[in-house]
Formats: structure tokens, C-alpha cells, sequence
């Protein structure tokens, strides 16, 4: 059966607002779907202003379970400064923003858009090439799932070859249909938990074809790849629908009407009856 894109955008926005990884709780799923509105509200509008898109999520961004390591490094230096920080704390690995999904739904449309889009948003908090270029990776992919389009790897590459992205973030997914379960988890302890998430989550969308195989599955990784479950729930919803989606997470406390009103407005989808 073919799915609509209402059912994918909403399968996306659930997937990333209501999976959770270790050390995120269910208060996570309200934080990130308020990151989601406040994306909206700013960059639905004739002249958008990232800067106050910046300040706003910032000034939200206070629940430290519903966003990765990095987000919350980058929103505390925004709310302190004014300003994106420069270099990562001492100490601090490279993360994938876990937020930045639905940057997807607003430019599935166009790839140029899309690209330059995620990755100045994640440059507001993320500081490094393989979190920006991870975000990207994983937006360009959902775009193409939006669409139906199930093998996004091409796509991923040719983002990635185009703008000279980080080597082992490029390497490592022209790789990604000949990896296995096994070699994904062995990312974890690489230097750079962004790549490691990055593949995790596209790995789990390309190659495990059952929804709650997959999801099971990311939501067992090890810590330091947290923003694979979001990010990959939320490339799974986008391919296989918010119902498949919605069985697959069981019982989580999201409220599913504003899951689907806000995809539905963030992709630009007009209800029956509604006025385009």
C-alpha cells in the first residue's frame, strides 16, 4: 500500500520526538516537539531570522533529556553569549544534533535548501564538521524517504562528496549496505560518536526492513550513540509511516493529534477542505 506523505511527515515527527535512548525519560517527547513548533513559527514566514530562531530554541532548550550532549553544550553558550560557540568544550566528543530532523520536513523539496539549511542550524550549537555534515547526512536522507524513495544512500554520498564532508563520515557510509549489525555497534568507541550515530541511524532505515526490529535495535545502543534513536525513529516513521511507527514504539507519552497537525504544517500539507 502506498503511504501518503502526511502519514511519513507524521511518522518522522513521531519517531523523533517519542524514541528515547539511555538517559533520556519520557519528558524528552513534549521538549523536542516544542523545538519542532518553534522551527516552524520561525521559519514559516515570509522573511525568516535564524538568529531569533537561535535565541528562542535556546531559551527552551532546558531539558536535557530531550537533546544530545552537544545541543546542550552549544543552547547553554547561545543563552550565556549570544552567540554560537566556537570550539567544544575540553573533553567533549563530537555529537548528532538530535533535533534537526525536521529541518527535513520544510525543504524535502529542494536538496540546496535542505543542505544549506541543516547544516547552519547545526553550526549554531555544533562546532564540528562531523556533526554538522552527520546532520545533513540524515536530513538528506529523510528527504528522499518523504518522497518514497527507500535507497538514499546515492543521495547521502553525493551530498557528502559535493561538500567535502569529513572523510570517515563519507567512507563510512558508502560502506553502509555492506555493513553489518556488528560493525555499526563497533562505531561507539570511535573518536567521534556523530559519525557512529550518524551511520547508526541510517544503517537501521536501509537495512533492517521491520519497524520494530529496527527500532529495538537502536534503542539499545550504547550511550555515546543516544542520537541514533531519535534520528533513526524518525527516519523509519519516514519510511514506513506513522501506524507501522506508532505500533513499533507501543505506548509512549506523546500526544499523536499535535504530532500529526504540526508535520502536516511543517511540510505544508493542506487538510481536506483546508485552504492551500
Amino acid at each position: 500500500m502506498s503511504l501518503s506523505l502526511s502519514s511519513r511527515a507524521s511518522g518522522l515527527l513521531l519517531g523523533q520526538v517519542a524514541a528515547a535512548g539511555p538517559g533520556q525519560g519520557p519528558a524528552g517527547a513534549p521538549a523536542r516537539l516544542g523545538l519542532a513548533r518553534i522551527l516552524g513559527e520561525e521559519l514559516l514566514v515570509p522573511d525568516p531570522d535564524l538568529a531569533i530562531l537561535a535565541r528562542r530554541w535556546a531559551a527552551s532548550a532546558l531539558d536535557d533529556s530531550a537533546i544530545d550532549a552537544g545541543a546542550r553544550a552549544g543552547f547553554a553558550y547561545l543563552r550565556e553569549h549570544g552567540a554560537p560557540r566556537q570550539a567544544r568544550l575540553p573533553g567533549e566528543r563530537p555529537t548528532l544534533p538530535m533535533h534537526l530532523l525536521p529541518v527535513a520536513l520544510l525543504a524535502f523539496e529542494n536538496p540546496r535548501t535542505l543542505t544549506g539549511l541543516t547544516w547552519h542550524l547545526a553550526a549554531l550549537t555544533h562546532p564540528d564538521p562531523e556533526s554538522t555534515w552527520g546532520a545533513v547526512a540524515v536530513n538528506v536522507a529523510a528527504a528522499r524517504l518523504l518522497q518514497g524513495h527507500r535507497d538514499f544512500v546515492p543521495d547521502v554520498i553525493e551530498a557528502l562528496r559535493n561538500n567535502e564532508a569529513p572523510t570517515l563520515l563519507l567512507e563510512t557510509v558508502r560502506r553502509l549496505p555492506l555493513l553489518r549489525r556488528e560493525s555499526i555497534d563497533a562505531l561507539a568507541g570511535s573518536g567521534s560518536p556523530a559519525i557512529g550515530a550518524t551511520c547508526a541511524a541510517l544503517w537501521a532505515a536501509h537495512t533492517e526492513p521491520r519497524t520494530t526490529t529496527a527500532l529495538g535495535w537502536l534503542e539499545q545502543l550504547p550511550a555515546p550513540l543516544v542520537s541514533a534513536v531519535a534520528v533513526g525513529a524518525g527516519l523509519l516513521g519516514a519510511r514506513d509511516g506513522i501506524e507501522a511507527l506508532r505500533i513499533a514504539l507501543g505506548q509512549r507519552p506523546v500526544d499523536l493529534n499535535a504530532v500529526k497537525r504540526l508535520a502536516d504544517e511543517l511540510a505544508r500539507i493542506t487538510p481536506p477542505g483546508g485552504r492551500a
